[in-house]
């Protein structure tokens, strides 16, 4: 008995180590809804990454553009040893030696004595102690268009961030949207599958009674043969879709996780009356409501364009105001220090001797090799590229905001098209095949109507997707940035 019992156990710990590893392997998957996607790739996306950090550049080069109004005052320190020094050798040779008389000696000495002033010029160390002051008093209006140019860069840098948030924002659900339409197509190729195994499983049996040709049992091979394909390729595009939401939130490619957001499946009441731009709309997994704006000046792509018209024509002031004069005022306040020999720093403050200065500058170009006609032709270049981006800008977003409201009304009415149809099909379908296990319809019936509930299951999983995607893009068009093929279709 107890033999029996070990075996026994052994066995149960031996299913239990098989059946660990599926158990482990479900339990492992996340589930992630649109909101944690949401969530999850605003903290890895690399284009909103960039564009915060080109927020922070802009607000650097504001910074230092402010800056210039303000005095300029630093501090420094230095420590100077010389190592050999013309005013120390002159010193040591004519020091009057004791032979000499005191006439010569005199003489020699008052030549080469510098007195009190040999501290600076024979000292070994000097140590300095210093603060250096300047402000700009007259710039001729550079400094203003700096400083225009700087808080529109600020503004561009600003509006790109929310156009990549919110493309950002687009993109995910997108992919999220077309993983979970692509479960369903999944879903909906193996529900056909079964149903033509099934199909099959009838025919052979009525073949075998006679009841069924052999061709009507090799039209039902071929439909199951046929359906096997689109299996695989849908299981391989749903594989691909979850992949891509993967790479977008950041998780390992092999973390299994499972999408709890299902795209809405309104039926008949949205396929009651067509979509209006009047109201609010719900961004999918966020409690945002938003009013549509298609306006072309309010596009993100615009207003960015805009504010780059601005800081050109501040470029084109500044360089204007090249010619003119400016105005510095500075100031320079040093300490020198002279320690003796033998000694690291003055035996006190007092022996560092002050040394003080202010200096009004004045600036005005006179020959410059035509670098400043040079700046302004450039300046001048800018300003028109910048004017003529803006209007493309504008002849683009208002295409684009067009193309959007169309793309909208088309997924409206297709997705009221296919409301209803998917019922009648699934109606159809098994009429048509208690007609074929009866002996009243073909194969060719069955296989017809098959097709269709195929299709209309398909057709209205995709087009509750669209429709979905196409409320958000309208619901993001203010802050979306212009599509690439709307961009480059008149280039």
């Amino acid at each position: 008995m107890p033999r029996i019992f070990k075996r026994l156990f052994g066995a149960m710990v031996l299913s239990s180590a098989i059946t660990m590893p599926a158990f482990t392997q479900g339990a492992a998957a996340m589930n992630i809804s649109l909101a944690d996607a949401l969530r999850l790739a605003a903290g890895v996306s690399h284009a909103v990454r960039s564009a915060d950090a080109g927020v922070l550049r802009a607000r650097g080069m504001q910074s230092q553009a402010r800056a210039q109004y303000f005095p300029q005052l630093t501090a420094s320190a230095g420590y100077q040893r010389t190592l050999q020094s013309q005013f120390q050798e002159i010193s040591k040779r004519d020091q009057p030696s004791g032979g000499s008389s005191g006439g010569g000696s005199d003489t020699s000495s008052s030549g080469t004595d510098f007195g009190s002033i040999g501290k600076i010029f024979a000292s070994p160390v000097t140590q300095t102690i210093a603060l250096n002051f300047s402000q700009s008093i007259f710039t001729a209006g550079r400094l203003r268009a700096s400083n225009a140019a700087a808080g529109a860069a600020r503004t561009a840098a600003d509006i790109g961030l929310d156009a990549a948030r919110a493309q950002m924002v687009l993109d995910v659900a997108q992919a999220y949207y077309d993983a979970v339409a692509a479960g369903q197509l999944a879903e909906i190729a193996d529900s056909t599958l079964a149903q033509a195994e099934r199909s099959l499983l009838h025919t052979s049996l009525a073949y075998e009674v006679g009841s069924a040709s052999e061709f009507d049992m090799l039209r039902a091979r071929v439909a199951r043969d046929n359906q096997r394909p689109v299996v695989i390729q849908s299981r391989g595009n749903r594989s691909v879709a979850m992949l891509r939401v993967r790479q977008l939130l950041g998780i390992p490619l092999s973390q299994q996780i499972a999408l709890t957001t299902t795209i809405r499946d309104e039926g008949a009441a949205v396929a009651a009356g067509p979509m209006t731009l009047d109201r609010v709309i719900e961004i999918p997994g966020t409690d945002r409501t938003v009013m549509p704006d298609t306006s072309a000046t309010r596009r993100s792509s615009v207003r960015q364009a805009a504010a780059n018209v601005t800081a050109q024509r501040a470029a084109l002031r500044a360089a204007n105001w090249q010619r003119l004069p400016s105005l510095q005022v500075t100031s320079a306040y040093q300490r020198f220090g002279y320690p003796t020999d033998g000694a690291v720093f003055p035996n006190s403050l007092g022996l560092f001797y002050p040394n003080w200065t202010v200096t009004a500058g004045f600036s005005f170009p006179l020959l410059t090799g035509g670098r400043l006609t040079g700046d302004r032709l450039v300046a001048e270049a800018n300003l028109t590229e910048a004017e003529e981006s803006l209007a493309q800008a504008r002849e683009f977003a208002a295409l684009d905001a067009s193309t959007a409201v169309v793309q909208l009304e088309q997924s409206q009415a297709a997705y009221a098209a296919s409301v209803g149809t998917d019922e009648q099909a699934a109606k159809a379908y098994s009429i048509a095949e208690v007609r074929q296990q009866e002996g009243i319809s073909t194969q060719v019936e069955l296989q017809q109507a098959r097709t269709q509930y195929e299709q209309a299951r398909l057709n209205r999983v995709v087009a509750a997707r669209d429709l979905e995607l196409a409320r958000l893009k309208v619901a993001l068009l203010k802050d979306l940035p212009l599509t690439p093929t709307t961009t480059t279709s008149r280039r």
